[in-house]
This record gives structure tokens, sequence and C-alpha cells, in this order.
């Protein structure tokens, strides 16, 4: 699977995010301990317990000569539901000692929480409250709170770039249209 984003492209999304914060100066980590990074430290019996982030098409280069902080693994994607375009290998990172992480190279997933980009009908982008199945309750999405204007802009600059790629808009547009069809609520933030 070949993605017309390349590291270079990569390393300019993540310098241009690196000091992107929902909250601007505030550690939106300091409100709920981590929570999106820790999750997995509680105790829990399913099969959730184990926090796993997808990487996008060509992300992978940007971690493969880090490895101290997280292990890396993959699965093809006949064995997970993705966009018919994408084929062959999707790379996953887990984090082996959150929250501590080299906060340089967070993935896109990190970088973008708690939105999620969304297509409407149109194909116009927008930025929505993550409304993915979680196994923990992020305060910024529960009580809907402002998020800091630089983040904004940030992320949406950054999903603009990305959704460029047809790989990564065919994600979006599938993730989009699974909302719509579940007639699952969201919120536009931006």
């Amino acid at each position: 699977m070949k993605s017309s984003i390349r590291k270079k492209d990569y390393l300019k999304i993540y310098n241009m995010t690196n000091n992107a914060s929902p909250l601007g100066e505030f550690n939106c980590g300091e409100l709920c301990n981590s929570i999106c990074c820790t999750v997995e430290n509680g105790e829990r019996n399913d099969e959730l317990a184990e926090m796993v982030l997808y990487l996008l098409p060509g992300e992978e280069e940007m971690l493969e000569n880090e490895s101290d902080w997280f292990e890396m693994f993959y699965e093809t994607t006949d064995e997970i539901e993705y966009p018919d375009s994408w084929d062959g290998e999707v790379y996953y990172i887990k984090c082996t000692n959150p929250p501590h992480c080299n906060r340089r190279l967070r993935p896109i997933q990190c970088r973008s929480f708690p939105l999620s980009p969304h297509f409407d009908k149109d194909n116009k982008l927008h930025l929505i409250y993550d409304v993915d199945d979680m196994t923990y309750q992020c305060p910024i999405i529960a009580d809907k709170m402002d998020l800091d204007e630089d983040f904004l802009k940030k992320i949406y600059k950054m999903w603009e770039r990305l959704t460029e790629d047809k790989l990564i808009f065919d994600l979006v547009k599938m993730d989009s249209l699974k909302r719509e069809k579940k007639k699952i609520e969201y919120k536009i933030v931006y």
C-alpha cells in the first residue's frame, strides 16, 4: 500500500502540530490523568483493554528508528475493515510506558484527539468530537469544552493535507459514511 504522503510530508505535519494542544497551554492530561494514554493500566478483562493505535499509510516511516517507548506490528487489510483501496499491511503501535512517550513523534491519532476528521455529503472536511466507542470518558468530549483556536486551525490544516492522499481520503470518507448510516450523532467543532 503506497501513500502519496512521504516521510518528509509527515515530518512537516509533525513539526506543525508538535505544540498544538486541545486546551492551549494547559495540558489536558491533567484533567483526567492522561486517561487516553493510560486506560489499559486499569483493571479490565475485555479485548479493549489493550490500547493500540493504527498508523496512517506511510506514517510508520516516522517511527522506524524509534522503539524504546512503543511496540510496532502490522496486520493485513483483510483481517480488519479498511477501505477497499487499502491493500497490504496496516501498522499499529502499542505504547509500552504510557503516558511517557516521545511527544515529538506522537502518531496522527494522538495529535488529532479529541477530534476526528469528517466529510459531509459534499466532501467538505470538518472536525468533529471523536464519537468512536471508547473504554473511557474524555472530559473534553463529555463537557464539550471550547478548544484552542490554534489547535483547531493546525489540526484542520493537517487533515486537509492528509486527505489529499487517496488512501487517507478513503478512510475518512468510509468513517464518515458509517457515522451517517448508523445515525451517530456528532458535533462539528471546526
